[in-house]
């Protein structure tokens, strides 16, 4: 009896132990299974990480970009131009004529009917002078009224403002012959284009425009669901749109934009075509030395930038 007892002691332990086992295992099991499918389903739900970011933009100098208008006559209108002498793509110095205008005569003629008013009130006022010392003189032996003499002071005071006002203008005309009948560059750089021709009057848009090519970057528009991942520093390499050079550029992000804004259309390519609903980021690629070198008369020309990001 007692054998028998102990034997079925032995026999339910044994039975228990199994079946701690198992269901034990079956736990691990539907536990792995869950964790599987966890990690699938956060694997679909997050995109795939990019080592590249591309984006389309232009050529520009890193520096500004003078554009430089006309002058505008005293009635509103503008002159013509005379003379235009540089050309597109061309090294200016600081300072140096690029184009002169039809109003120097005008201006050179206002000059001259200036100074021939400051003579004659230089003429009046010594004579009137000599007469205000002259009666001076009669006043202090009762010879002439006092109330005439004030006259005359205040005559000469009147004269005297005269002159100080044409002498102002004369400063104004000579200032005028040296910025209104032509234009100066003013920074040394590169002709990056001019909008006029001779014999026309001056555009709104401006004359000329010139910049400073040393360095040349590339603005581009970057996906405002890209622009996360951009650091400044950022290696980046440049290629033509439209065949305008080409070798690869090189250069690093430089800056990047507080602004979102609806992309441009600027390319062909019909994966980064514009899109209506599409929003976008300037961001502004350096190029290196060698790189502005090759594309310092490109301003304005299209690019895609691919933008390594880690």
């Amino acid at each position: 009896m007692i054998n028998s007892s102990r034997a079925l002691l032995v026999l339910l332990v044994a039975t228990g132990v199994a079946s701690t086992i198992y269901w034990t295992g079956q736990n691990t099991r539907f536990s792995i299974y869950d964790k599987v499918q966890t990690q699938k389903a956060i694997n679909i739900n997050q995109p795939p990480i990019k080592s590249s970011v591309s984006a389309l933009g232009t050529l520009e100098p890193v520096g500004e970009v003078h554009i430089l208008a006309g002058p505008v006559t005293q009635m509103g209108g503008a002159p013509r131009i005379k003379s235009i002498s540089v050309k597109e793509g061309e090294k200016v110095k600081q300072n140096q004529v690029l184009v002169t205008f039809d109003n120097s005569p005008q201006i050179t003629a206002e000059r001259a009917r200036i100074n021939a008013n400051i003579v004659s009130k230089k003429a009046e006022i010594a004579i009137l002078q000599s007469q205000t010392k002259r009666f001076e003189l009669l006043t202090k032996t009762g010879s002439f009224p006092i109330a005439d003499l004030e006259e005359k002071r205040a005559r000469l005071a009147g004269f005297e403002s005269q002159l100080q006002e044409l002498l102002g203008a004369l400063q104004t005309s000579d200032e005028r012959l040296l910025s209104d009948t032509v234009i100066r560059a003013p920074i040394s750089g590169v002709v990056l284009k001019i909008n006029s021709r001779v014999g026309e009057r001056a555009q709104e848009s401006g004359v000329i425009e010139i910049g400073d090519t040393t360095y040349m970057q590339a603005v581009i528009q970057v996906d405002e669901s890209d622009i996360s991942v951009i650091r400044i520093g950022q290696p980046v390499i440049v290629r033509s749109e439209n065949g305008a050079f080409s070798e690869s550029l090189r250069g690093s992000v430089r800056s990047i934009g507080l602004k979102v804004a609806a992309k441009q259309k600027l390319g062909t390519d019909p994966a980064l075509a514009s899109d209506a609903d599409q929003r976008v980021i300037d961001v502004k690629v350096r190029l290196d030395r060698e790189s502005s070198y090759k594309t310092r008369q490109l301003t304005g020309v299209k690019v895609l930038a691919i933008i390594t990001v880690p």
